[in-house]
């Protein structure tokens, strides 16, 4: 067994502190990176025949331009679907034009409201929306294909319309939304989503595209847990199931391993053992496998489509692995 889908943490800083952090940025050091050769020796040991996508993330990768630049050099030949996840903060048409030259195949650039000022209060940096505008601006105009990513939270569920028109007025390929995971920093958030949130916020978006016929679903994608299912049985279809743990796995700055990034369980580090060895012999993944739904789960006519939603979200929250996702809002209603 080997995950298909890596996600490469290269560096835990950012220049921003976003609210709803995974990881927990900040500008600091706050412990020893891997250096570029060991990220490229990491690589070559990932790099191999069962690896589908590779997505370089962070904090804020471009914090490390070099060294991506370097990575995405590694793998420019090999078919792998190469995304890089960035505030879009130093996303240049430069470093746009780099990144395109190096085999960059997608950007996922972040975007949480559309007034600029709301925007930048909740990243804590001002200026963060007019160098994301530009990054979107800079990747299109590159041919480099760009998404743009916004996490529903309790500032801006009621908003989501008017982000997925503005990106499409932009004409990036997919807006993607993903609801706040109490993960990281977001566990001490003090504004949690709230189940009535949630809903309203993927509701509208379901609206939309019911309404403008002109935007595919294909321009919308609504990463776990959405629950899009919830609302439209006719999205099942489209449910994207939680992988961590199986095809999905996190590689941090110190190469340490975990299910996922919002999963803060180390499950060995790749400088002292390879992957391949990791992903098969870990005790908490093997549990994990085989254990990832409780009962109310297993009985929910949704239970295949869904799989218990976030498993990183209900293990964060409860310390069990079992425990159904906090968000999912059938939960009220049983």
């Amino acid at each position: 067994m080997f995950p298909k889908d890596i996600r490469l943490q290269v560096t835990p800083r950012c220049n921003q502190s976003c609210k709803h952090c995974f990881a927990s940025s900040t500008s600091e050091v706050r412990s020893k990176e891997l250096s570029d050769n060991e990220f490229l020796s990491v690589i070559d040991q990932i790099a191999g025949v069962d690896l589908e996508a590779l997505t370089i993330t962070g904090g804020e990768p471009l914090i490390r331009q070099k060294l991506v630049l370097k990575i995405l050099e590694r793998i420019k030949d090999l078919p792998i679907m190469k995304t890089i996840n960035t505030n879009g903060w130093f996303l240049s048409e430069s470093v746009a034009r780099q990144l395109k030259q190096a085999g960059l195949d997608r950007a996922q650039i972040s975007l949480d409201c559309v007034n600029p000022e709301e925007h930048d209060d909740f990243r804590g940096a001002k200026g963060a929306y007019k160098y994301a505008i530009s990054a979107i601006e800079n990747c299109v105009n590159m041919g480099i294909k760009t998404h743009v990513r916004a996490t529903i939270t309790s500032f801006n569920y009621d908003k989501m319309s008017k982000l997925l028109k503005l990106v499409l007025d932009k004409d990036a390929q997919r807006f993607i939304v993903k609801p706040f995971i109490p993960s990281g920093r977001g566990l001490t958030a003090t504004e949690q989503l709230t189940y009535d949130q949630h809903r309203q916020a993927i509701n509208d978006l379901i609206k939309y595209l019911k309404n403008n016929p002109d935007v595919s679903r294909e321009q919308v994608q609504f990463l776990s847990p959405s629950f899009t299912f919830l609302i439209s049985e006719e999205y099942a279809e489209f449910a994207e199931k939680c992988e961590c743990g199986e095809e999905l796995a996190f590689i941090a700055y110190n190469g340490d391993v975990q299910p996922c990034g919002y999963a803060h369980v180390v499950l060995g580090n790749l400088i002292d053992t390879p992957l391949k060895k990791i992903w098969a012999e870990s005790p908490f993944l093997l549990k994990w496998r085989k254990t990832r739904l409780n009962e109310k789960c297993v009985t929910c006519k949704f239970a295949e489509i869904c799989r218990g939603g976030c498993r990183a979200a209900a293990y964060e929250t409860t310390g069990e692995l079992t425990h159904p996702d906090p968000l999912c809002w059938l939960e009220i209603t049983k």
